[in-house]
Parts: structure tokens; C-alpha cells; sequence
């Protein structure tokens, strides 16, 4: 069977393509001791060999969606010898090394020692090539040894991408007219603050949007959710709309509103990215968001309409169809999440550690390159945060994509520090 590229592939490969603005998935485990090289160059073998190893294809016929290959090019472990001072710092110039979803290789794996006696990993890895679910699913695959998910080198004739082109047609004639009959979903409440695009203007110079990450106590966590009536996962979310409440980048007199993404992936699911989302309002009080009770509520509810066909899903097949200038020109006036949390859980053991000895702590997050300030003023974006846990340590990362509310690491630090100790929670900033 061939594996070809569904609709979200579809989408980030031409982010990266038509916008030159790609994005890519990092995990940075920290570890207090030294990481064996010999150790790692079999890691980096068996994720190349795994679901991490595969490249793009165009179809040959327009219409055809693009397929998955065997990738044979297996990067070799980027070893830096020098101490790392700031681990985010290192991390980030390892973000912006550029990957080739087409050509291969799609990911990249390097390691560090850090100044305080322990070293660093990094992966990254192309959100065309995986979501974070491929991310991590990868990962533990190497870890035990198994070979899962390489596409297969099926042959293609020209006509098996003629057949794919009329299904995809079909597909997208079905999508319109079910689309038309297709329910709303419920309406956030009237007056919800959401992200807004506006006219690009202003400094166009690259920029990296601002990140703060922090070790936090877990147990200190799930106490103070427990406490106002919560989870692990509404604590979260309180946290990050708190966080944008005190950098005066919402207005505390409306409700909030909070995107969540939800995973699709089934047992035995070769897609690279399947993932869809799911949104829901929070409404501050007297500045705070301390109702976990009610963001708990409003989570279930959310969660159960993620199987609901949306118009917007029921459309994907028409959009896959469009030629590129369509797609550019739609995208362009995209906006981005006002406030994005995606509570990524209790990592798998293997994942947290892959060489053979666990991490003290995992980051992973979502990055976005090809950026200005002017860009992401258009977008209207907040932030956008990922949850982790590690034993007794929940690891939380934050990206800001308003640079006027948040124009630095210094800035969304201290909201984000200020913010966690408002809850209670001993956290440590990397």
C-alpha cells in the first residue's frame, strides 16, 4: 500500500516550501552524567532505520498527493566537546539547523556537556516527517530494538498516481457537499478573546520568539490542582492564560480562548502527523483563573467533540487540491493560537532514556523558523506551551509569539516565575 502524505503533512511541507517557514518538533533531555558516543551513534542508526526514516515524493500527475519513501541518509551524531553554559541557548542553535523533509535527512540528533558536570540531547525532527506522537513513538521504537513505521519501497507506475488524483477529486466533491450540511460545533461565548490577524508592518528582521522553560516540583503541581478542584492538565491551562492576564496581553473582563490539541493516532498508525484540535473558553476572575473546577468541565466537553467531522476538517481534501499561490496567499492570513497548551503527559520510561540511564528532566516543544516581529504582530498569536513529566518532575516550556507583550526570554521568564509562585509550585528555570 502506499503511504501518502495526509492533509496536515500536506500543510507543513508547503509551510516550509511556499512560506519558507518551517516548523520542527525538539525533545532536550538533561542528564548529570556523561552520554556514552557509541551509545548514541546506535541510537541516531535505529531512528534512521525507523519511523524517522522517510522522505518525500511529489506525485507524478497533478491532483496525486505526494508519498512517503524509505529515506537512506542517517545523519551522524553532532558531538560538541565544549561545556554548555546555557543549555536553551545551545538548544535553540540546534532548532535552527535545517532539515530536508524532500531530500533527507528529516530529523537531527546532537549532544553536548554542560558546564554543571552533565551533558544534553537534542533531537529535532521535521513536523512533516512526525507530530509529536512519531516524535516519541520513535524514540521508544529505538530504544527496544524494533523497526516500525518505515514506509515501504513500494513501486509506483504512473497510473497508481492517476487513480490517486480522482479519489482525492472524489474526496474533495464529498467534503464540500457534507460540509454544507455539516453542524457549527458549539460557539465560544460572545465576546471570547481570540487571536486576531492584522496588516504585516513593522520590523521584518528575523527573529527567534522568546522561550522560558522550568523543572517544576510534580507533586507541588497536582497539589494545587487537586486543591481548586482540577488536574494536572486545567492547572496548566490556569497557568498559561495567568501568564498572559499578567502580561496585559488579555483583558481579565472577557473569557479566554484556549486551544488543545488531541491526538488521532490509533494502534499501528503509520501517519506521520495526526493530531486535530479542540477549543474551549476560560473566564478569569478578579485577574486569576482559579476555577479548575469549571476549565475541567469545559475540557471534557471539549475533548468529547474532537471525533465531531468539523466543517473545516470535512473540507481538507479540497485544500490538499489547490496549487500552491492559493494556499500561500490563504495561509498568510492564518492566524495563531491565542493561547495553545498541549499537555504532552508522563513520557514513556524508554523515551525518557534513551541511551539506557533516565533523564532528571525532558523538554519538548514545537518551533517555528522563518519569523520577524512584523510576521508575528500579523498572525496575532499569544502563547503556545508543552507539558512534561518525568518522575517527579513536570517540565513545562513556553513560547511567546507576541513581541510586544513578551519582546524577550527576560520578560516571559518572570510573568511565567511570578505566575508559578502565585500557585505555590517550586520551579527551576533552565
Amino acid at each position: 500500500m502506499v503511504n501518502r502524505l495526509t492533509f496536515d503533512d500536506d500543510l507543513f511541507l508547503r509551510s516550509e516550501r511556499v512560506l519558507g517557514i518551517p516548523v520542527t518538533n525538539q525533545s532536550v533531555w538533561r542528564f548529570d552524567r556523561a552520554l556514552d558516543t557509541a551509545e548514541l551513534d546506535e541510537l541516531a542508526h535505529r531512528l534512521g532505520t525507523g519511523r524517522l526514516g522517510r522522505r518525500v515524493v511529489r506525485g507524478a500527475v497533478p491532483g496525486a498527493r505526494a508519498r512517503w519513501v524509505p529515506s537512506e541518509a542517517v545523519p551522524p551524531v553532532a558531538v560538541r566537546t565544549e561545556p554548555v553554559e546555557d543549555v536553551l541557548t545551545w538548544a535553540d542553535a540546534e532548532a535552527e539547523k535545517r532539515l530536508d523533509p524532500v531530500r533527507g535527512p528529516g530529523w537531527r540528533l546532537a549532544c553536548a556537556p554542560t558546564a554543571a558536570g552533565g551533558s544534553v540531547l537534542s533531537l529535532v525532527v521535521s513536523h512533516v516527517v512526525g507530530d509529536g506522537g512519531v516524535h516519541v513513538n520513535a524514540v521508544v521504537e529505538a530504544v527496544r530494538g524494533v523497526r516500525a513505521g518505515r514506509p515501504a519501497p513500494t513501486p509506483v507506475r504512473w497510473w497508481d498516481d492517476v487513480r490517486d488524483a480522482g479519489g482525492q477529486l472524489l474526496r474533495a466533491g464529498r467534503g464540500v457537499l457534507r460540509a454544507a450540511r455539516a453542524p457549527k460545533g458549539a460557539p465560544l461565548p460572545p465576546g471570547t478573546q481570540t487571536s486576531r490577524t492584522r496588516e504585516r508592518a513593522g520590523d521584518e528582521t528575523p527573529a527567534r520568539p522568546p522561550c522560558a522553560v522550568f523543572d517544576c516540583d510534580a507533586e507541588a503541581w497536582d497539589v494545587a490542582a487537586a486543591a481548586r478542584g482540577g488536574s494536572a492538565n486545567t492547572l496548566f491551562i490556569a497557568v498559561l492564560t495567568e501568564i498572559l492576564l499578567a502580561s496585559g496581553r488579555v483583558s481579565p473582563d472577557a473569557p479566554i480562548k484556549v486551544s488543545l490539541p488531541v491526538s488521532t493516532r490509533r494502534e499501528d498508525d503509520d501517519r506521520s502527523n495526526a493530531t486535530t484540535g479542540v477549543s474551549l473558553a476560560v473566564t478569569p476572575a478578579g485577574g486569576r483563573v482559579t476555577d479548575l473546577a469549571a476549565i475541567r468541565a469545559a475540557s471534557k466537553r471539549a475533548f468529547a467533540s474532537a471525533a465531531e467531522e468539523s466543517p473545516t476538517r470535512l473540507l481538507e481534501p479540497l485544500v490538499q487540491l489547490l496549487p500552491d499561490a492559493v494556499v500561500a496567499r490563504t495561509a498568510e492570513n492564518s492566524p495563531v493560537p491565542l493561547c495553545l497548551c498541549s499537555n504532552l503527559g508522563e513520557l514513556p520510561r524508554e523515551f525518557a532514556a534513551p541511551t539506557g540511564f533516565p533523564a532528571t528532566s525532558v523538554m519538548m516543544r514545537s518551533l517555528t523558523g522563518g519569523t520577524s516581529p512584523a510576521l508575528l504582530r500579523a498572525r496575532g498569536g499569544g502563547l503556545t506551551a508543552w507539558l512534561t513529566r518525568t518522575g517527579g518532575t513536570l517540565t513545562l516550556a513556553v513560547l511567546a509569539l507576541d513581541p510586544d507583550h513578551f519582546p524577550d526570554a527576560r520578560t516571559l521568564r518572570d510573568h511565567a516565575a511570578n505566575t508559578l509562585a502565585t500557585w505555590s509550585i517550586p520551579a527551576t528555570p533552565w
